[in-house]
């Protein structure tokens, strides 16, 4: 094997499979092997399969495919150091013989890919010194070559040295400006915290070579990780032109079509992707959003049953609770708002969705429960707070079909009063509340007898009045209750006035023109 080495002029073949390459310098080891077992293995393709199992511990692995690397090319000085790199934990001194054969062959002399292969072959077994002289030998070798800055740079990213590592990039890139795999970790290095230098990175990258497929998936997931969906799907819709998709690239995709808001196809890819979690909650949202409810609500609840409690998150339940509002099943909707307000007790937006829900489901008391936390949870609740709280208690005030008990609703229109006459207190130059207070004792004196909602009316009118353009039906309903409240009272003239104020606003109004002629006549005959 020596004598090979010695003997011939050999020119070190490089592997076919460039795709292979591309992810092993990046570091993407199963991804790499992947590739590489798929298709004829070579000489190259064995050293590099040789290094990625005795990177994960398997040394009998990496020794066979070392020496089948030997065994289809003879001369290949790659599988020598390969297996040299397997000698040195028991054999040290005969390793570096084999290494220090390879280093003094001529046809190495400028090669800075074999020096940097024995420089990482001493890294691999922790000796430092040796590893520093076969990198300085390296960068002697060939000066443009990037290899002996990356090999220095992912050490210190072993070590969590990032700022080193940055410098040992740069210098690559100093010098080999087409340097894929330093351009890629790079931008991988400064994702965090200089985003928009490593999308520039990521950039030069693909520029050098347009079919850089982990640059353009890593585009496309770092785009997707900092929001930019339109971008992300354009960067990995070139990216799976360019592989055989696996499961995971389609939950990748599927996980960015979504948030395209591509629903179609993101269930498309889903139906290729693994069956997980991941995909059950993507499915049911897509479902949502593309209104197929009933087959949501079966996803979901699939979804809910068998996903561990510790991996469902606040947007599942929400996504959940909206589904069951579509297919009436309110009390189950409010249920999973509130779980959701349980995992996020800041989202008080939550809780006033469970509370809606549990109203429709004409559950008043928690409704009211929920409208009450968010208020009290809330010192500078809004006016819609204190009136969504008073609503429900006046709906559950008129609703005689879920509630029997006279005396209850009556309780709960009271309790609406009050809830009204405090947002009238807060915010006293608001209208609503004087008009949800009018409508409340006007349920409580149906055929209004007492005048009970005379006072809040008239408020309401005095209120509303200079915004009579935008408040022209909530007038009307104030002229309308004054005009029938003096009607009742028999004090004809002062109605009167009323429902020719309603006729101002709407000539045509049917009531208020037979409300009117009977006043009329009422009024001559009197006079008679």
């Amino acid at each position: 094997m020596f004598l090979a080495l010695f003997v011939s002029a050999v020119t070190i073949v490089s592997a076919t499979n460039k795709m292979a390459i591309d992810y092993y310098e990046a570091g993407e080891y199963a991804t790499a092997k992947s590739h590489f077992l798929a298709g004829n293995v070579d000489a190259m393709d064995s050293y590099y399969l040789g290094q990625i199992y005795f990177k994960q511990n398997k040394v009998d692995s990496a020794k066979y495919y070392f020496e089948k690397g030997l065994q289809l090319d003879a001369t290949n000085a790659y599988n020598t150091i390969g297996l040299a790199t397997i000698k040195m934990a028991n054999d040290p001194k005969g390793a570096d013989g084999m290494l220090k054969t390879v280093s003094k062959l001529k046809q190495y002399k400028k090669d800075a890919g074999i020096f940097t292969a024995i420089a990482e072959s001493y890294q691999l077994n922790n000796n430092d010194l040796q590893t520093k002289a076969y990198l300085t030998k390296a960068k002697k070798a060939d000066k443009k070559s990037a290899l002996p800055y990356i090999l220095e740079a992912d050490k210190f990213i072993e070590q969590k040295n990032n700022g080193e590592a940055a410098v040992r990039y740069e210098n690559a890139i100093y010098f080999d400006p087409s340097s894929k795999a330093a351009l890629l970790k790079l931008a991988n290095l400064y994702e965090t915290t200089r985003t928009q230098l490593a999308f520039d990175y990521l950039r030069k990258a693909i520029e050098v070579d347009p079919k850089y497929a982990i640059g353009l998936s890593t585009l496309g997931e770092m785009s997707y990780r900092k929001g930019f969906y339109p971008q992300a799907m354009e960067s990995y819709e070139k990216y799976l032109a360019l592989v055989n998709p696996t499961p995971k690239d389609y939950a990748q995709y599927a996980t960015i079509l979504y948030f395209n808001k591509q629903y179609t196809k993101t269930l498309e890819a889903i139906a290729k992707a693994p069956q997980d979690y991941i995909m059950e909650r993507l499915k049911m949202y897509c479902l949502y959003e593309l209104g197929n409810y009933a087959e949501a609500e079966a996803v979901g609840t699939k979804f809910m049953q068998n996903t561990p409690v510790k991996d469902i998150i606040s947007k599942d339940y929400t996504s959940f609770a909206k589904t069951l509002a579509k297919v009436k099943k309110y009390n189950e909707a409010a249920g999973n708002y509130e779980a959701a307000f349980k995992l996020d007790t800041t989202k008080l937006e939550y809780l006033s969705e469970a509370a809606k829900a549990f109203e429709r489901a004409k559950n008043y008391p928690k409704a009211i429960e929920n409208y009450q936390h968010v208020i009290t949870a809330n010192p500078a609740h809004s006016m819609a707070d204190i009136y969504t709280l008073g609503a429900a208690y006046y709906n559950g005030g008129l609703d005689t079909v879920s509630i029997k008990d006279k005396a209850m609703r009556k309780a709960y229109l009271l309790k609406a009063d009050s809830t009204f006459k405090s947002m009238s207190t807060k915010f006293p130059d608001h209208y609503l509340g004087y008009l949800s207070s009018a409508r409340t004792n006007s349920a409580l004196d149906p055929e209004t007898t007492q005048g009970l909602a005379k006072p809040y009316y008239e408020k309401a009118l005095e209120v509303m009045l200079p915004s009579q353009t935008e408040r022209k039906s909530e007038i009307l309903e104030c002229y309308r209750y004054l005009g029938y409240y003096y009607y009742v009272k028999n004090e004809l003239a002062q109605s009167k006035v009323f429902w020719t104020k309603v006729l101002e606003i709407e000539p045509t109004d049917s009531i208020s023109l037979q409300v009117i002629k009977s006043i009329d006549s009422s009024l001559k005959k009197g006079k008679q």
